[in-house]
């Protein structure tokens, strides 16, 4: 029987993709079946994955209309026929032994899934790599362990989503389980409320230690699939999945204590991507429309309990405000705008030496009607603070 099938999804990409093939088909192990599915490329991708797979029998080669990536990863599971499944994207590559590294570990252990670190190198249009691990994800994984049941998997899955290694699809999962569940094909965010959704699946679970898949990513934003691209629907993706992981926890009766400042806290944390997606050159949102969302949207209640469960309010007004201080200095907003009240709280926050009118600017812009959540107000509070101490300025407020 086939130990592996890989799975490789690609679109339009003539350039890198017979890279990623080659890091597959040099594995000393060769007992593999490499899928790839052409999502209706219109270059050279598509003839270049035919005259591989003549030349090569483990090579299987799916052509489908154009459906996104998800939609590539669900139509090549349902073909594969090997006892586990790894996915490699088109622009990344496998490390050299990485298939006889997890064929030994099956051998030893037989385990549902086999949790592998990726590593995340920052590089030029040459795959030269300029940064490594630019997101210092090593570190984050520094032992190989074993989890033989499905108690110690429910146990352990907060150290899965601490060490992101639930937070993506580059895992090697057995075949009967990754054909339980399709990955959704309408968010960004699709391979984490996958590895959700499976859970419950999984009753053993190993950790790898070695570095198994190398992702790349470019310097020139265009170039990524899809990091500095802008999705409207990125907030209620992160609020889904922040609800998705509480359910599962609920479901597995995890005290609360264990688990909620993990989730609450990344939550948080979002919302710094979350501002830097309104950022993307391809947001089609006026500097005033992206002000709004941000000062009427990113607050919602879910937000709300995740900083009352972690006493994130002052992190949480820092992020925001911090996101908002980059978008006007990108773009602006002008003196007659309905958002006005917005630069002039954060010019009158950030003045060094305050007088009565910067109090009066920041007290407006917190109660401000378009800023129903008062974000601000924690600074707003402690600059108060700070003045009936020191009895300096604002007499008048």
């Amino acid at each position: 029987m086939l130990m592996f099938s890989m799975i490789m999804p690609v679109y339009n990409n003539e350039k890198y993709f017979p890279l990623a093939v080659k890091s597959i088909l040099e594995q000393d192990y060769t007992n593999f079946e490499l899928i790839i599915v052409d999502d209706g490329s219109t270059d050279k991708t598509s003839g270049l994955a035919d005259e591989m797979a003549a030349q090569d029998k483990r090579i299987r080669v799916i052509h489908q209309k154009n459906q996104w990536i998800y939609a590539s990863f669900n139509n090549g599971i349902k073909a594969a026929q090997g006892e586990y499944i790894y996915i490699v994207n088109s622009d990344d590559k496998l490390e050299a032994g990485a298939l006889s590294l997890m064929a030994e570990k099956i051998k030893e252990y037989h385990p549902d899934i086999i949790w592998t670190k990726v590593i995340a190198h920052l590089c030029d249009s040459d795959q030269k790599i300029i940064e490594y691990d630019k997101y210092r994800l090593d570190g984050l994984v520094t032992q190989e362990k074993y989890y033989k049941n499905a108690e110690e998997v429910r146990k352990a899955w907060v150290y899965f989503i601490s060490s992101s290694l639930a937070y993506n699809q580059a895992n090697l999962y057995r075949r009967e389980i990754m054909q339980r569940q399709q990955f959704r094909n309408d968010v960004y965010g699709a391979d984490v409320l996958y590895n959700i959704s499976i859970a419950d699946y999984i009753h053993s679970a190993l950790v790898l230690k070695e570095p198994v898949y190398i992702h790349y990513i470019y310097g020139d934003p265009k170039m990524n699939a899809s990091i500095g691209k802008y999705y409207p629907y990125v907030h209620s993706m992160y609020n889904e999945i922040y609800e998705q992981h509480k359910r599962l926890f609920s479901g597995w009766n995890v005290l609360k204590e264990d688990y909620i400042q993990l989730i609450g806290k990344r939550r948080i944390a979002e919302l710094t991507t979350e501002l830097r997606n309104l950022q993307a050159a391809n947001c089609p949102l006026s500097p005033e429309e992206k002000l709004e969302f941000v000062f009427k949207t990113c607050v919602d209640e879910i937000v709300k309990e995740c900083i009352q469960e972690t006493g994130g309010e002052e992190e949480t007004e820092s992020r925001i405000l911090s996101g908002v201080r980059e978008l006007l200095i990108k773009e602006g907003i002008c003196e007659g705008s309905k958002m006005y009240f917005v630069y002039e709280l954060l010019d009158s926050l950030l003045c060094y030496e305050k007088d009565d009118d910067d109090f009066r600017k920041i007290e407006k812009a917190v109660f401000h009607p378009l800023n129903p959540q008062h974000i601000g107000s924690v600074f707003y509070k402690k600059l108060l603070q700070g003045q009936k101490q020191y009895g300096t300025g604002t007499e008048n407020i």
